[in-house]
């Protein structure tokens, strides 16, 4: 069986290195000797010695939830989900955050594999599977949540975005906007995809031109949508209403709504795909689509133990369903002076 000392020898490294880099360090470890580590590790088909040991005696209860942004509400609740279904049958469970960062994300599927986690909860950072198939391989049972994995079979736990982003920019449109902008999310996140597919679907129900001036796209984060924000309303004709598709991205749109002195719903018209936390608290509260996040989380975990217990179960897709929750931040269209 290939040791540690045969990864570090193959990645050009100390063992010292390797050992930091699958032990739950990677920052210390430079981006291309982490990445050198992990190619040595899975062309060796390496195994951590506890990993091993614990395949063995059949002692592993530990599930690894691995999520893309630790800082994101919305994995908040999806940890707390899957932290209440575990302990229920005899497992515990230990979390890693990615950054969005697909090498981070690597090494934590490496890290989970050398605590040896029975199987993991991935929100994957890309629709990759590569790598995800050499931790199956290994043994450990996977199950998707939020994303999907376009070339790997897995369990998987997803909303249905389009229908949600449809009824988010339909309500829009009821309230007579034409102008409406999406600041959207990664065009490799099928999340991004899928919202973005339902907002246009809104519009060209409406027969509202769908205007590549509107359209704009992030990583999902508060401060890249703050500044297509900023574009948005510099524009010669602004939009009246604005979808954004996750909850940080709505942070960000309405910072820059404040910093330019327009009035919610006044000015424009806001919704935001995930319920902010305090999101009924604002002045005014924002309308959302709100996700059920905790479920997602529940559910993930509750497929994930029974891919434990019958490893040829058939491939499991759950789709749950979001729901618009209308609030103060969307109004009718003012008419024009």
């Amino acid at each position: 069986m290939p040791t540690m000392a045969d990864v570090a020898a193959r990645a050009g490294v100390s063992v010292a290195t390797v050992s930091r880099a699958l032990s739950g360090d990677p920052k210390q470890v430079s981006a291309p000797a982490l990445q050198r580590i992990i190619d040595a590790a899975e062309e060796l088909e390496y195994i951590p010695n506890n990993l091993a040991r614990n395949m063995r005696s059949g002692t592993a209860r530990v599930l690894g939830l691995v999520i893309s942004d630790i800082g994101n509400p919305f994995f908040t609740a999806v940890t707390r989900g899957a932290e209440d279904v575990a302990p229920r049958h005899g497992y515990s469970l230990v979390l890693t955050s990615t950054d969005e960062n697909p090498e981070r994300e690597a090494a934590s599927r490496g890290v989970r594999a050398a605590e040896r986690a029975a199987g993991i909860i991935v929100a994957t950072t890309n629709e990759n599977g590569t790598v995800l198939r050499r931790v199956r391989d290994m043994g450990m049972a996977i199950v998707a949540i939020d994303r999907h994995i376009i070339d790997l079979p897995t369990d998987s736990v997803v909303v249905d975005n389009e229908s949600a982003a449809h009824e988010a920019v339909s309500h829009l449109v009821r309230l007579g906007h034409r102008r409406i902008a999406i600041v959207g999310g990664p065009s490799d996140a099928d999340t991004a995809r899928e919202r973005q597919r339902g907002y246009q679907r809104a519009l060209r129900e409406a027969n509202i031109p769908i205007g590549p001036d509107l359209c704009c796209r992030g990583d999902f984060r508060e401060a890249a949508a703050l500044n297509m924000t900023r574009d948005l309303l510099d524009l010669p004709d602004p939009p009246t209403a604005i979808f954004a598709v996750n909850n940080l991205t709505t942070i960000g749109v309405l910072g820059a709504v404040r910093e330019r002195g327009l009035k919610v719903p006044t000015d424009i018209s806001i919704v935001g795909f995930d319920d902010i936390p305090t999101g009924e608290l604002l002045d005014p509260p924002l309308t959302v689509v709100r996700q059920p996040t905790y479920r997602v989380g529940a559910q993930a975990a509750k497929l994930l133990i029974r891919r434990l217990r019958d490893p040829s179960a058939p491939v499991r897709e759950v789709v749950l369903a979001a729901s618009l929750i209308v609030r103060g931040s969307t109004g009718q269209l003012r008419a024009s002076p």
